[in-house]
């Protein structure tokens, strides 16, 4: 059976090769680096293909003015459609109403799951989260948004506990420390990683979100964002542990710029960072230039025309 892992990671764009203002001159990435045969991640680089890696220049302005923001680069991510030039620009960071509309009239877990495809959120909500949304005073972003419209389970407590879905920061400290949730269990980013190989293979679709580097980016917090970077690469190197190179793709992706350039607080206008691992990437890989072409692409590695 195919299976993709997609790791989405909020706000990271190819920056300047300045280690003053871009953490991914910092941070110590081994197991990106060497998949990918670079020593930074930066607007340097040209698209890549490695012997189990590629690396696409992707862009995410999509023919719009103005910084591309979280809800219509997500949502033209999951539907394969220029939702910026279809509202006419970039909106975010929440979904509008029209936004709205056109994630839950069509979107890419809805697609995937209605062909049969097994499709799953990566990611725990505290249910302190639940409390918000059916409060009214949360509103989901648009990734979320799109689950439930497809009719998928948001995970809660009980999948992160049992591994089948997890933290936003790799390890679940962030939820004792930020949410007092004091018996949250702890795993290290490697133990995460091999437990997210292992959920991917029980599904089709494994869509992980992770949203802390764009806050990091918005507060110019240096040691953050070089922390959570250098927890994605060790959460990368426990996936490759347990990866199965022959039927499983790994996806990561962003959907804007923001924190490879702290000298600003705002969104960037770089270009985004699409890194594939595993079978079929150098041909996949081809097929991307922007994000409309994600979904296209996953679409295609699964065998869904």
């Amino acid at each position: 059976m195919k299976h993709i892992l997609f790791i989405f990671i909020d706000g990271i764009g190819l920056g300047d090769a300045n280690a003053e203002i871009n953490p991914f001159c910092v941070a110590e990435l081994p197991t990106l680096h060497s998949l990918l045969g670079i020593t930074h991640l930066t607007r340097e680089l040209q698209n890549i293909t490695g012997q189990h890696a590629s690396l696409v220049v992707t862009d995410a302005n999509l023919g719009i003015t103005g910084r591309p923001q979280s809800a219509t680069g997500q949502a033209t991510i999951l539907t394969g459609i220029n939702v910026s030039a279809q509202i006419g620009e970039h909106f975010g960071p929440k979904p509008n109403a029209e936004i709205r509309a056109i994630l839950s009239a069509d979107n890419l877990f809805m697609q995937l799951s209605q062909a049969g495809y097994r499709v799953q959120l990566g990611k725990a909500y505290p249910d302190g989260y639940f409390t918000g949304i059916e409060s009214g005073k949360r509103l989901y972003s648009a990734i979320p948004h799109a689950a439930v419209a497809a009719g998928l389970t948001l995970p809660r407590m009980d999948a992160y506990a049992n591994s089948t879905a997890f933290a936003d920061d790799y390890t679940g400290n962030i939820w004792r420390e930020r949410l007092g949730i004091h018996d949250a269990p702890l795993f290290t980013p490697a133990q995460t990683g091999r437990n997210m190989a292992l959920q991917t293979r029980a599904n089709n679709l494994l869509f992980y979100e992770h949203w802390l580097t764009d806050y990091a980016g918005h507060k110019r917090n240096a040691k953050l964002s070089v922390s959570l970077l250098e927890g994605l690469d060790q959460t990368l190197s426990g996936i490759l542990e347990n990866w199965d190179f022959e039927n499983g793709l790994i996806f990561i992706s962003s959907d804007h710029g923001n924190m490879e350039d702290l000298s600003v607080k705002t969104h960037t206008r770089n270009a985004v960072p699409t890194v594939l691992i595993g079978a079929q990437h150098a041909d996949i890989a081809t097929k991307i230039s922007s994000l409309v072409d994600l979904a296209p692409a996953i679409k295609q590695f699964l065998g869904l025309a």
